[in-house]
């Protein structure tokens, strides 16, 4: 999932891991280098109101180094707003307030924000960072006594710039050979759990499979060769029995396909009708329904819904007899996402299928990732129904089917 104001924020550990070293090191550096600057401010004189500005601004663009740790997009802001006022307030023997070292804060920020933030952030602070340094030159300009641009502030203006354009390409070419890398590392991952899907796939098609039609053929031969009525009414219905299991395991083979839950090493809202469509077959109807205004939700959250969605058509496949309906439906409300997956009870339950441990998984599921999970008899079959805490997005609209 996406985080509030980061892409890939607190997941990457390799980008983490890297800037706060540089983070760590660098503040005692720009904390020395300030303060020297400060103090030969006060021995030549400088207004008190002047020194405390930059003080002031200083103090801000470290805390702002700090603050992009967890929230780098305010972290942004503030830095942006404490270099602004350090390219107005005028300071004796600068040209500009923004060369004061704990400058540097305000790059570190940017390129935290460039690697990690989602678009439109990374752009936006190559914008910032010029706005900054033609607002910074403009007050220089401005406070010039000749009122004439030499050739030391054009020169310091274009290096000015460059040093924000380096500093933000640099950050760009990280944040793509870090994609690059989980890029490569979520393709192994998911061609390896591909393999042991079909793996299992196999091996439940080979080895179940072909017990339930041994059994079935068996028990076919001996309802033929048997003389009591009653001895070959009961061997039928162990026949049938068979037939009916062998045709439900067919139908959640499917499932386990390789293909069947997309490329994403997690499971996502996204595999939902692939997953719909890979249980659907001629006996088993299973259809999907979104409704509402989609928002988003925590990766565990997510997992949980698919994992319902799972558990609930497995249940129906497993426990009743052909034909039958499933319905799953995911409905998008104000601060929620609530999954339901209901079916019409087929046409009786499945004989000597034991009870398993998945629904009691699924609630405690469920409840870790914030939500509720309740099951329950209607009418017609079975109702599962979990609820997890959502943020709305105006962004995606989804009711489709």
């Amino acid at each position: 999932m996406i985080a509030a104001d980061g892409w890939h924020d607190g997941g990457v550990v390799g980008r983490w891991d890297a800037w706060r070293r540089v983070a760590v090191v660098s503040q005692p550096v720009l904390v020395v280098a300030s303060a020297l600057v400060v103090v030969a401010m006060v021995q030549a004189g400088s207004p008190v109101a002047m020194i405390g500005v930059v003080v002031v601004m200083a103090v801000a663009l470290h805390v702002a180094l700090y603050v992009a740790a967890r929230r780098v997009v305010l972290a942004f802001v503030i830095a942006s707003v404490a270099m602004v006022g350090l390219a107005i307030v005028p300071m004796p023997g600068w040209s500009t307030g923004v060369l004061l070292p704990s400058a540097g804060c305000f790059l570190l920020v940017g390129w935290r924000l460039v690697t990690t933030a989602a678009p439109p952030w990374p752009v936006l602070t190559l914008v910032v960072g010029i706005a900054g340094v033609v607002l910074a030159e403009c007050c220089a300009v401005a406070r010039l006594t000749d009122a004439r641009v030499d050739g030391v502030q054009l020169l310091e203006a274009l290096t000015l710039l460059t040093i924000v354009a380096g500093v933000w390409a640099a950050a760009r070419r990280s944040r793509a050979r870090a994609d690059a890398i989980e890029a490569d590392e979520r393709a192994r991952v998911d061609a390896a759990r591909r393999a042991e899907r079909a793996n299992i796939r196999r091996d439940l098609h080979d080895v179940i499979g072909h017990s339930l039609a041994l059994m079935v053929a068996q028990a076919e031969a001996a309802r033929i060769g048997a003389r009591d009525e009653a001895t070959r009414e009961s061997i039928g219905q162990i026949a049938e029995t068979g037939r009916g299991a062998l045709a439900g395991l067919r139908a959640m083979l499917p499932m386990l396909d390789a293909t069947s839950l997309g490329t994403s090493t997690v499971p996502s809202l996204e595999t939902l009708p692939s997953l719909v469509d890979a249980a659907s077959t001629p006996m088993h109807a299973v259809t999907f329904v979104e409704a509402g205004t989609r928002g988003a939700v925590a990766a565990d959250a997510e997992l949980a819904l698919v994992r319902v969605a799972q558990e609930g058509i497995t249940n129906a496949l497993r426990h009743l007899l052909a034909p039958v309906t499933v319905a799953v439906r995911l409905t998008w409300s104000a601060g929620a996402a609530t999954l339901e997956v209901h079916d019409d009870g087929g046409v009786g339950h499945q004989p000597s299928v034991g009870a398993g441990s998945g629904l009691i998984a699924l609630a405690e599921r469920v409840a870790a990732a914030g939500g509720t999970f309740d099951v329950e008899r209607d009418a017609a079959g079975w109702r599962l129904r979990a609820t997890v805490p959502a943020r709305t997005s105006s962004a995606v609209t989804a009711d489709s089917s």
